[in-house]
């Protein structure tokens, strides 16, 4: 599973990059980031005129589907997996419709033995963020604004990463990005899809290290979380 993630690169450094053509996600460096909190999400939709633009937004970490009651729901629906993805009532419109990715600097797993539970920092060789395939929805705030949510998709673990925990998300290639969060697929095309994007999925393409245990509490949210300890 992705718990908590580290939020300490502005996603924005990549609007070249990414042809980003709107950035609506106020950066501000977080290293201990929570179901609940919000993160920024890439995205391709059509404006009123019927141009597709591709944005950087802000959603609430944990999908809220539309015919959801209560946006507590959201708290359940961090993850998504992508064995069950194309069923489960509360994912399945948005894999055939709005799938998004999370670009992040990395993300926290614990690593269970009989010592306890330690915590890992995993991120990308370098200073690039990771990318994770996500979902995305709307819904209707009782006030009539619009709450937008996203959920990270998950896979079982592969390579090394299966040493931590026995989930991780589902990485997305940079040159992947286009094909997932690309709104024109059709509908009967989405399993294909969501096939090929488990199959380029490469584990080595992420690093991991020890942290403190401090990172357990998230009230606690400072750089030095993501330092490594011996």
């Amino acid at each position: 599973m992705c718990g908590r993630l580290n939020m300490s690169l502005d996603p924005a450094d990549l609007a070249d990059e990414l042809r980003l053509d709107v950035v609506s996600y106020d950066f501000a460096p977080r290293y201990n980031v929570p179901p609940g909190a919000f993160v920024p999400i890439v995205v391709e939709r059509l404006d009123d005129e019927g141009q597709l633009h591709r944005r950087l937004e802000t959603a609430s970490w944990g999908l809220v589907p539309a015919w959801a009651k209560d946006v507590k729901i959201g708290f359940k629906a961090f993850n998504a997996r992508s064995e069950t993805v194309l069923e489960k009532p509360m994912f399945r419109q948005a894999i055939r419709r709005r799938r998004c990715a999370l670009p992040i600097a990395g993300y926290y797993e614990w690593e269970t033995s009989e010592e306890g539970k330690q915590p890992w920092m995993m991120s990308a060789a370098g200073k690039d963020p990771l990318f994770m395939a996500g979902l995305f929805e709307f819904w209707k705030q009782p006030d009539g604004s619009w709450l937008v949510s996203t959920t990270i998709l998950t896979m079982a673990s592969a390579g090394h990463l299966s040493d931590v925990h026995h989930r991780m998300p589902v990485f997305l290639a940079r040159d992947w990005i286009d094909d997932w969060i690309d709104p024109g697929v059709l509908s009967r095309d989405v399993p294909d899809l969501l096939g090929a994007t488990l199959a380029q999925v490469d584990p080595a393409s992420v690093t991991r290290h020890k942290v403190g245990k401090a990172v357990g509490n998230v009230r606690n949210d400072s750089p030095e979380l993501v330092q490594p300890v011996a």
